[in-house]
């Protein structure tokens, strides 16, 4: 991979998709306020369409594994994140962080 595709994944994928997960709780209840801001983030993107189509119209094939199962598992989610399923939120947002650092860490090895 490219250092500018690597750091555009970083950029243009992994820093929207962990806003609110860097933010939320990390124990007691999740915030109600939290759940549409959550739900943008791994949902919709600023140019439209979902993170993890972004991620999948922007990686190689058969790079970033790790990734494509987080967002794998993220948009198995969505339902219970919409819902505003505690337990589901914290996965979701576990998930994010996993995919922001797997991108970060992509894009230095890349540099």
């Amino acid at each position: 991979m490219t250092r500018e595709l690597a750091a555009r994944l970083a950029h243009d994928v992994g820093k929207y998709v962990a806003r609110i997960a860097k933010n939320a709780p990390a124990d007691g209840p999740f915030p109600a306020a939290l759940v549409p801001l959550l739900v943008e983030d791994l949902y919709a993107s600023p140019g439209g369409g979902r993170p993890s189509a972004r991620f999948a119209a922007l990686a190689p094939p058969g790079e970033l594994a790790a990734v494509r199962e987080a967002f794998a598992a993220i948009d198995a989610l969505e339902d219970a994140v919409r819902g505003g399923d505690p337990g589901a939120c914290r996965r979701a947002c576990a998930l994010a962080l996993e995919v922001e650092a797997a991108l970060r860490a992509s894009a230095r090895e890349a540099g």
